[in-house]
């Protein structure tokens, strides 16, 4: 069994600690890597870890993810990305996000529901909020 190896961001440091609990007390092949509180974090850790997936939340000091979401995959073309929201619904500004991400989840989802995204898109699929797809939206 592969190790998914998971770079964690989140500004919110309990929100941090709870994901990387759930993950890796319901899986034994997810491995938190690293975390990042921002998104200058984000871009400072890539090049020093191996990382398959970066979950991230969407907003963060210094901007929000769909202005780092381009960056990030023109530096990372492989670099599978997992966006965490505190939307539970799909706006306008999820869409678009979904062009760049290969996951999205909502603040309200389970462990089980980490786990399902973290393992879908690990193994090329979508996972969007609620339904693993394996076509992008």
């Amino acid at each position: 069994m592969n190790v998914i190896k998971v770079l964690l961001a989140n500004d919110h440091f309990i929100l941090r600690n709870g994901i990387k609990l759930g993950l890796t007390s319901k899986a034994t092949n997810i491995q938190v890597v690293g975390e990042a509180s921002s998104f200058e974090e984000i871009l400072k850790l890539l090049p020093q870890i191996e990382v398959d997936i970066l979950m991230t939340d969407d907003i963060m000091p210094g901007g929000e993810i769909l202005s780092f979401l381009p960056l990030i995959k023109k530096q990372y073309p492989e670099l599978k990305i997992i966006v965490n929201s505190m939307q539970s619904s799909e706006t306008s500004s999820i869409k678009k996000m979904m062009e760049w991400a290969n996951g999205w989840l909502s603040f309200i989802s389970n462990e089980q529901e980490y786990v399902e995204a973290v393992e879908t898109v690990y193994n090329g699929g979508y996972y969007h909020f609620k339904v693993a797809i394996k076509q992008p939206i």
